[in-house]
């Protein structure tokens, strides 16, 4: 059964009213006016957006505009990949267990993985969101607690003073194998994860970007996506620190990560580099060393530097740079979806032009 009332719009000048906003106005009638009128009620409705500025569409109530009932069912909504679920997981580490966020896609199917580090504050609402980002665009991402063994399961500091005090007595009391051994626990549980693909890559800012860097030194992570990472440049081999200490030291002056970047190139693995050039924690000097630690290595990586401050991705506070934390976001997701699905590989021998090496994007 169809019920049909029938409207008209009338679409006032900029002209007439300058300074008037756009309005809808739908104006019922008992007749049915000629069908070229209704056309050009259709016309004009959909066109609407494309009103020039100062333009209106006047707007009567709700129950004077014309609508068609079916009684056919609704179709059930489809589950999109663009909705994610959590859960809490406790990996086991050697140096006790470890609250993990994981966050995966609702829609079934098996993605690549990204272990994602946070700040120095933990898994705080601005990371949670950032981990949101990156599962609504098709990845297992696990975020894990990075002080599991001083902090209680799941807590978090609050972005002042004494949460930033904490955050960095914290950095620099754990030591470097125990980030290590962290990081091998947490790849192994996303490469072993039900909805996961096996091919891991990581994320991290601040601190986190640091771990990333070295996290992605093991053999089963393809690619990372480095935020103004902190205190890798403190232990480069230009540094005053010409040797580290045993068991990779400690966050600072101690660290081996930038002695180890040769690494990479070693096993192929790329690196997106993300700095903001007002961060007083990596200065122009502290960019520069990491930078030439990576040419000097024949790393493969991309190094980008943006007018911004530490912290311009963390949607809380004065620093966050929207514009610039969307793009960063496109970039670092561009990078995972090449690298963790069919990547960069060689072309088959039967393919090659000339005897040139090329590889697929």
């Amino acid at each position: 059964m169809q019920h049909t009332l029938t409207a008209s719009a009338q679409i006032v000048s900029a002209k007439q009213q300058p300074n008037c906003a756009i309005r809808r106005h739908f104006i019922g009638t008992n007749a049915a006016p000629p069908r070229p009128a209704l056309a050009a009620v259709s016309s004009s409705l959909r066109a609407s957006a494309f009103v020039p500025s100062g333009a209106s569409l006047r707007a009567v109530p709700f129950k004077a505009m014309t609508r068609t009932h079916s009684t056919t069912a609704r179709r059930p909504l489809k589950v999109s990949a663009l909705t994610v679920k959590e859960e809490i997981v406790i990996i086991q580490t050697p140096t006790g267990p470890m609250h993990t966020l994981v966050l995966s896609p609702t829609a079934p199917g098996r993605y690549p993985a990204i272990l994602l580090y946070s700040e120095i504050f933990q898994v705080t609402g601005p990371i949670r969101r950032s981990a949101q980002i990156m599962a609504c665009h098709g990845f297992v991402v696990a975020v894990p607690d990075i002080y599991h063994e001083q902090e209680a399961p799941g807590s978090c500091m609050l972005y002042d003073g004494p949460g930033a005090e904490r955050g960095n007595f914290l950095k620099i009391s754990k030591p470097m194998h125990a980030f290590d051994s962290d990081a091998h626990a947490a790849i192994q549980h996303l490469k072993s994860h039900s909805q996961s693909t096996g091919k891991v890559g990581t994320m991290g800012f601040c601190v986190g970007g640091h771990l990333a860097y070295r996290a992605a030194l093991h053999p089963d992570v393809r690619s990372a996506s480095c935020w103004y990472p902190t205190d890798i440049h403190k232990g480069s081999p230009d540094s005053t620190i010409k040797r580290p200490a045993r068991n990779g030291g400690s966050m600072g002056t101690t660290c081996d990560t930038c002695h180890r970047t040769p690494e990479f190139a070693a096993k192929g693995t790329e690196l997106l580099m993300i700095f903001g050039r007002q961060d007083p924690h990596i200065d122009v000097w502290g960019r520069k060393r990491i930078r030439n630690a990576l040419a000097d290595s024949n790393v493969h990586f991309s190094w980008h530097e943006f007018n911004g401050q530490h912290a311009f991705m963390r949607d809380e506070g004065y620093r966050y740079d929207a514009e610039l934390a969307l793009q960063c976001y496109q970039m670092a997701i561009n990078l995972f979806r090449r690298t963790l699905h069919e990547g960069d590989l060689p072309v088959p021998s039967g393919q090659q032009d000339d005897g040139n090496v090329e590889s697929k994007h």
